[in-house]
């Protein structure tokens, strides 16, 4: 298979469309194929980011595809430093092609943001925001009852992360939790776990102003790395990948984690 035929294997668990989607809502996104080779592609490696480490060793493993999923690419490039080790230039001079799915795996219906809520014990969600159909941000859930301190320590087992921060009454009563998976949790989101009457939110990077709200509103708040939150689902969609690609080896890459 090419990269374009993988792409569209990747597109049928997490649609391009949704990124467009979440574009015409003001976002930005560069979703899809971002290094383009010609060859038969024998062996996938797929990694949460596109960093030097993750390329050099697709270069040692003969890897020519990489498919990560923040975007190689994000902002406009200006120029490219060919005489550094540089990620994006080591792959294209090594013909290795990148693909990236972003906003799409993020939202997608068994993506991203479903899986951090899934291990998060989120075994019946509710979708916040909804994006064409069943895919969408944020999730509502209920738990089985725990402190927030012994719920922190099953978060950090589950997400293999020590890195974990507590706001709010450590030995409070933890029943109903709403989680948003990477950076995607700012002051709108503190107000749809108020409404869904929530004790805690889970999240990541999230902000001064955003914590403070959320406590002043009697909602705790667990933030996780970006890292942890979205790694675990990126395994997910890497095991639906090496079962639809059985004829081609898939690898997963884990970056040094925190």
């Amino acid at each position: 298979m090419k990269c374009r035929e993988i792409l569209a294997v990747a597109s049928e668990y997490a649609p391009l469309s949704l990124s467009e989607a979440m574009v015409k809502t003001g976002m930005y996104d560069n979703s899809g194929l971002i290094i383009e080779n010609d060859e038969q592609i024998k062996k996938i490696l797929i990694a949460l980011d596109l960093t030097t480490a993750c390329v050099n060793y697709a270069i040692r493993g003969g890897y020519n595809l990489i498919i990560t999923h923040h975007p190689a690419i994000y902002s406009p490039v200006t120029s490219l430093e060919l005489t550094k080790n540089r990620p994006l230039t080591l792959a294209a001079t090594n013909g290795i092609a990148v693909i990236s799915m972003h906003l799409n795996l993020d939202i997608a219906r068994r993506g991203i943001d479903y899986c951090f809520a899934d291990g998060l014990g989120g075994k019946q969600q509710k979708i916040l925001t909804l994006f064409q159909g069943e895919n969408g941000y944020g999730r509502s859930f209920a738990i089985e009852k725990n402190t927030l301190e012994s719920y922190a320590e099953k978060v950090k087992k589950v997400f293999s992360t020590d890195n974990v921060m507590i706001f709010g009454g450590r030995q409070r009563e933890i029943k109903k939790v709403v989680s948003f998976c990477g950076a995607g949790c700012d002051i709108p989101e503190v107000r749809l776990a108020e409404k869904e009457n929530a004790d805690l939110i889970v999240s990541a990077d999230m902000k001064h102003h955003v914590i403070t709200d959320a406590l002043d509103r009697g909602i705790c708040v667990l933030q996780i790395t970006h890292y942890a939150s979205e790694n675990y689902g990126m395994k997910v969609f890497a095991s639906y990948i090496k079962g639809k690609l059985k004829g081609t080896e898939v690898v997963y890459f884990n970056s040094v984690g925190y």
